[in-house]
């Protein structure tokens, strides 16, 4: 596993860097390629590890095609927002579909499954106020309940299911909900910093902010690579 560990290694010594970096100086290009590679590299693994094992089984190859869908909704995000949400949004019930064919529908799926659309509406109160527009508004609700059967689909596998997939998925399902609400909040975040009374200074905030998207993208690639190696580990058992 030590090209899995120089890989993610990689993410936040290079990948994250540069695409904060080619961002920052309007290279849209760079900073679009910079994004997609981490999540390649993660599909590339969970692909590789699926192409090896004659009876893969379905649950490896949604994961890896979920990935794929992420890969492209990195680069869709960067040229059209409802469509890189959209992408995402599919993946999502891909890696749903995946933990539920680990781990059938049980009896904590609609327990975990209430409570996580209860705190995302807490959560969406408050820091949603940035999504205008009816149709964005709704398409934020649909992707907020898409993301609650992930993790009532993911959460509970780790107890449940036999699989040595479960724990690592469910790892990556958990850091893809918090890279999504740390965006949310980054945003929400930025929008009050750009009331005058409240402008703080401009190299502080500046810096404030890249440590913000660095958080988000560590949380995000991180749930990629947990997704990956959750591929690695059901087929190594």
């Amino acid at each position: 596993m030590a090209y899995v560990l120089a890989g993610y290694g990689s993410i936040w010594l290079v990948w994250i860097p540069l695409r904060l970096f080619t961002k920052s100086k309007g290279r849209r290009g760079l900073s679009t390629a910079c994004k997609v590679i981490p999540t390649l590299m993660a599909a590339g693994l969970a692909g590789r590890a699926c192409m090896a094992h004659a009876n893969a089984g379905a649950a490896p190859w949604l994961v890896f095609a979920g990935l794929l869908l992420g890969a492209a909704a990195d680069a869709a995000l960067e040229i059209r927002f409802t469509v890189g949400g959209t992408l995402f949004f599919l993946a999502h019930g891909l890696y749903t579909a995946a933990f539920f064919t680990l781990c059938p529908p049980n009896v904590w799926t609609l327990p975990v499954f209430l409570t996580a659309l209860l705190l995302a509406a807490l959560f969406l109160k408050r820091y949603g106020a940035r999504v205008t527009g009816r149709m964005l508004r709704a398409g934020a609700a649909v992707y907020a309940v898409a993301l609650c059967a992930l993790l009532a689909s993911a959460l509970p596998a780790p107890f449940l299911a036999e699989s040595r997939q479960a724990a690592p998925g469910a790892l990556g399902a958990a850091l893809f909900v918090l890279s999504d609400a740390l965006l949310c909040r980054n945003a929400a975040a930025r929008r009050k910093a750009g009331a005058p009374e409240t402008r703080a200074d401009g190299k502080a905030l500046r810096r404030r902010r890249a440590l913000e998207a660095a958080l988000s993208l560590g949380c995000y690639y991180t749930a990629q690579t947990a997704l990956a190696v959750s591929v690695v580990a059901g087929l190594s058992a």
